[in-house]
């Protein structure tokens, strides 16, 4: 698990840059980057901020990647 990486993905997502987002889960390795991601929120996420935001970074890489 790349943490600085990880550090770097969140930041994307929090700062609502999901373009970039979804250019670092490509970099990243798009199937291992799902469940490294949920480790890494997890770690310092309370229980409702950990699914609003990992639903918000699947949902939102989808609707990229499919227009």
């Amino acid at each position: 698990m790349d943490y600085k990486k990880l550090e770097e993905i969140y930041a994307s997502e929090r700062n609502g840059q999901m373009r970039q987002f979804v250019e670092f889960v490509d970099e990243y390795g798009l199937y291992d980057f799902w469940s490294d991601y949920a480790k890494f929120l997890w770690g310092f996420l309370d229980d409702h901020k950990y699914v609003v935001v990992f639903t918000n970074a699947v949902i939102s890489y989808h609707r990229i990647k499919n227009r």
